[in-house]
């Protein structure tokens, strides 16, 4: 018996590799799969030696994805806040033959012959352990949100393009802890309705995503922890070594900090938005330093694109401040190593929702600036933390300096919270084991 994990694995996102990597080791901990796959990703040879070969080199078994971004692996340099209006056109002609072929591909999966017939031997390799596969798990993470952009109804259709087919192939799909909302945008609502209600097992990863799919499905959607906080650290000793390479020692007071480019969906003024969020960074940066700290400069994602690149938007803060006691650890490290990097820091200020879930479960004491949904500010809600997160468009350095002031005040209070707080994460993930056993029993 086997199982499929979707979305594709990103190896460059630190944090959507961990979920993937801890997706895996879930279903295999369940006993019930002799093999479990994992989708491949990357629209050229380039790009999938970027996203895959962390993964195909610690030996999970990769599986061909059969659906394009609509950008086809051609990223533009300098496009990472926003992007001009003949790149997305190209992406909507694009999406729309995407959405034609595999529309069609749903209506006549079960017939392989005739997917043979009508699709490339890739897809028809992959349909093939579709219809051999038990499990169809969505691993965790967050990207059932839509902000009303004229591309959400796609978006969506992308999104759930996966879970789809596997319902159409009448196979068991289990949505590891995700986070939900906005749902704004014509389809979307009903899109999304559509599909989850065909669902055997949904998991929100804090309350107020719960919340707000639990209102539009009318029925109460159950929270468990994002898998993230499931990822072991990796070896120190070699955490220690990236950390002397870059002249910290252990002694030192590190401030984490990762910071990323973002365009702020669905609002009108992306660029002034993303020079006050740099420039709140950079105020809280000099401010750090005042206080006698030194500052690491992470990276947590590094593509596939440039809006997906934290690269660009650290370099755009170096610019401001240039200083020998922020050091950029410039690092294309696995999740596990970079979390066992992070819990030698003495603080955290994340951007990167997955730095801050590597750097609480190391219990170092953090502050969130979130995006992209309920995620950041359910979770930090859900560990007592509320204090500590602000939206990316809300950011100012005023309160951001107020909160790490706060934080630093608190600092062994929160600690302790942290520590009492980890009881509850294998709780969690035997819950999850054991309710996937029970879809089988």
């Amino acid at each position: 018996m086997n199982a499929i994990i979707v979305p594709g694995v990103t190896d460059l996102n630190k944090g959507d590799q961990a979920l993937v990597w801890e997706s895996w080791r879930l279903a295999k901990d369940t006993g019930l799969y002799d093999d479990v796959y994992i989708l491949d990703a990357g629209d050229t040879d380039e790009e999938r030696t970027l996203l895959c070969s962390q993964s195909e080199t610690h030996g999970f078994k990769l599986l061909e994805n059969i659906l394009k971004h609509p950008r086809r692996g051609q990223h533009k340099v300098g496009e990472h806040i926003k992007e001009s209006k003949f790149e997305l056109l190209k992406q909507i002609k694009n999406a729309g033959l995407d959405f034609s072929n595999t529309w069609y591909l749903i209506k006549i999966c079960k017939d392989l012959k005739k997917v043979k017939q009508k699709f490339d031997a890739k897809t028809y390799r992959t349909v093939e352990q579709f219809h051999k596969a038990k499990t169809i798990f969505v691993k965790g993470g967050g990207f059932i949100h839509a902000y009303g952009e004229k591309t959400a109804p796609y978006l969506m259709w992308y999104f759930l393009f996966y879970v789809r087919l596997a319902k159409a192939l009448n196979k068991e799909v289990v949505f590891l802890p995700n986070s939900y909302g906005p749902f704004d945008g014509f389809t979307v609502k009903d899109q999304v309705k559509n599909v989850f209600n065909q669902l055997d097992l949904v998991y929100a990863r804090e309350h107020v995503s719960a919340q707000s799919l639990g209102n539009l499905l009318g029925k109460k959607v159950p929270v468990e922890m994002d898998l993230g906080f499931f990822l072991e650290k990796g070896s120190q000793e070699e955490a220690l070594k990236i950390l002397s390479k870059y002249n910290f020692n252990p002694n030192d007071q590190i401030v984490g900090i990762t910071i990323r480019p973002w365009r702020f969906p669905g609002m009108s003024n992306p660029e002034e938005l993303y020079q006050k969020y740099l420039l709140s960074v950079v105020k809280l940066t000099r401010h750090i330093l005042f206080n006698g700290y030194k500052v690491a400069l992470c990276n947590q994602s590094l593509g596939p694109n440039s809006h997906e690149d934290d690269r660009n938007a650290i370099k755009d803060l170096l610019k401001a401040v240039d200083d020998p006691n922020v050091v950029w650890v410039n690092e294309n490290l696995t999740c596990d190593v970079l979390k066992a990097v992070y819990s030698n820091f003495y603080f955290f200020v994340g951007t990167r929702f997955h730095s801050i879930i590597f750097s609480l479960t190391s219990l170092v004491p953090s502050i969130a600036i979130g995006y992209g949904g309920n995620k950041a500010k359910g979770i930090m809600g859900d560990f007592r933390l509320d204090d500590f997160v602000v939206q990316i468009q809300d950011v100012n350095p005023e309160l951001l300096i107020t909160m790490f002031d706060k934080a630093i005040s608190e600092y062994d209070q929160i600690k302790d919270q942290l520590g009492k707080s980890m009881n509850l994460v294998m709780e969690s993930r035997n819950r999850l084991i054991s309710d996937i056993q029970a879809l089988y029993k």
